[in-house]
């Protein structure tokens, strides 16, 4: 018996230095903005004295409400209409913690943040000569989004994300299995050569490359993008369609179709995937919300036609709001709210609308810091989840699912080309 107690002593023992060492390892590095002013910290303190380790469910929801978006709050209300298990939706309420940025990105922030120079149209004028947060505090809904767009995910990164499309109504799942690598040719931060490449005489920004596995049908299908820093030369995509052996060139105007009959666009990767000049953006103010900022999805349970995981983190994060409007009078959506990540510059939820000013989706991103191949913790997406509430379906895309993010690792920059994706196969 005594020697059970002491085991289990050493165990707790262990976990409780791996906690303090955790804090610890990330405080090497720096956050670079900060959610909360400390007199606000005091009272998001105060209230996490009630609140830190509770559950919230459909019975206590209510009790939080002005926390969380408000269509979110009806979905774990009417569990039953999106495909809930028994036990309905929850999360768990955790405290809030600051979340640093690598050395080479709070290094970059220092060392250029103060060389921005703006055109009379606030764009930036030496855009692709400069990397890290351009406006550690920004003035403008402009600035704000700028901050989102430097964000280079660790320059280069790979994942595999599970999402299935989810019909809530039949409780079943339309499964898509995709792998994604990623390199910034631009804005780099963590490896060399900083803080862009010297050989780059396309004027490409970023490029990703994605291999399709699932759903059956599109077995090996792969597609890449390149977007440039020209903000006004559109995206250059290509699509190897394995059915029919044929490589096709993605026409821009596609950006705004539905993806393989799911309810999201293209230009909803990563809560916003277009250029920055197609929209305009108007600081609307802070926001204080919970959000997931440490979630490890292997934590989580799901089951099919389940519209949100049950068992995601969420803390209070004193987010950016910025109502977000395409120029395109046509735009599939009239608006788009971000609620910005002050910290990591990460958009954490957005709520959009319609093109008749209806609400229609709402999407919510599940970060945690991972780790990088350089040793250091880059704050990433791990999932993304998100509800059409017009015709009651869902979405989720898991980076977690098969494997943990891979970020700052070797790519090779020449790998996005129609003579590579034909020589793939």
């Amino acid at each position: 018996m005594r020697k059970g107690w002491c085991l289990m002593f050493r165990l707790w023992l262990l976990g409780a230095l791996m906690c303090f060492l955790a804090p610890a390892f990330a405080g090497a590095q720096e956050v670079i903005g900060s959610a909360y002013a400390p007199d606000e910290l005091a009272k998001v303190k105060e209230w996490e004295k009630t609140w830190v380790g509770k559950k919230i469910d459909k019975t206590n929801i209510d009790q939080v409400a002005a926390f969380i978006p408000e269509s979110y709050v009806g979905l774990i209300k009417a569990p039953e209409k999106w495909g809930a298990p028994p036990e309905g939706f929850f999360f768990n309420v955790v405290a809030y913690q600051p979340v640093p940025e690598t050395k080479g990105f709070s290094e970059a922030t220092k060392k250029y943040a103060s060389t921005v120079k703006k055109n009379p149209d606030g764009t930036i004028s030496n855009y692709a000569e400069i990397a890290g947060r351009p406006f550690p505090t920004p003035k403008d809904g402009f600035e704000a989004a700028y901050n989102f767009e430097f964000n280079n995910h660790g320059d280069t990164c790979k994942y595999r994300r599970y999402s299935p499309s989810i019909n809530p109504t039949a409780k079943n799942d339309r499964l898509a299995d995709q792998e994604y690598t990623e390199y910034f040719f631009i804005h780099r931060t963590e490896k060399e050569p900083l803080p862009a490449l010297a050989d780059n005489p396309k004027g490409m920004h970023r490029a990703y490359f994605l291999n399709m596995l699932k759903p059956p049908e599109f077995l090996n299908t792969r597609m890449f993008n390149i977007r440039y820093i020209d903000p006004k030369k559109e995206d250059d995509a290509y699509l190897w369609y394995s059915q029919f052996r044929r490589i096709r060139r993605m026409s821009t105007a596609q950006r705004t179709d539905s993806i393989d009959g799911s309810d999201i666009i293209y230009d909803d990767e990563y809560l916003w995937d277009g250029q920055l000049i197609r929209n305009n953006y108007t600081l609307k103010g802070k926001k204080d919300l919970l959000c997931s900022r440490h979630t490890d999805m292997k934590a989580t349970t799901r089951v099919a036609g389940q519209a949100l995981s049950n068992g995601l983190t969420l803390e209070r994060c004193n987010t950016i709001a910025i109502d977000v409007v395409n120029k395109d009078p046509n735009y599939i959506y009239s608006k788009r709210i971000w609620y910005l990540d002050p910290e990591t510059a990460i958009i954490l939820w957005t709520e959009i609308f319609d093109a008749n000013g209806k609400f229609w989706k709402c999407f919510m991103n599940n970060t945690c810091p991972v780790p990088t191949k350089t040793g250091q913790l880059k704050p990433f997406i791990v999932a993304t989840q998100f509800a059409e509430f017009q015709r009651t379906h869902a979405g989720l895309s898991d980076q977690e699912y098969f494997y943990k993010p891979e970020v700052t690792i070797d790519v090779r920059s020449d790998i996005f080309t129609v003579g590579n994706l034909q020589n793939t196969y």
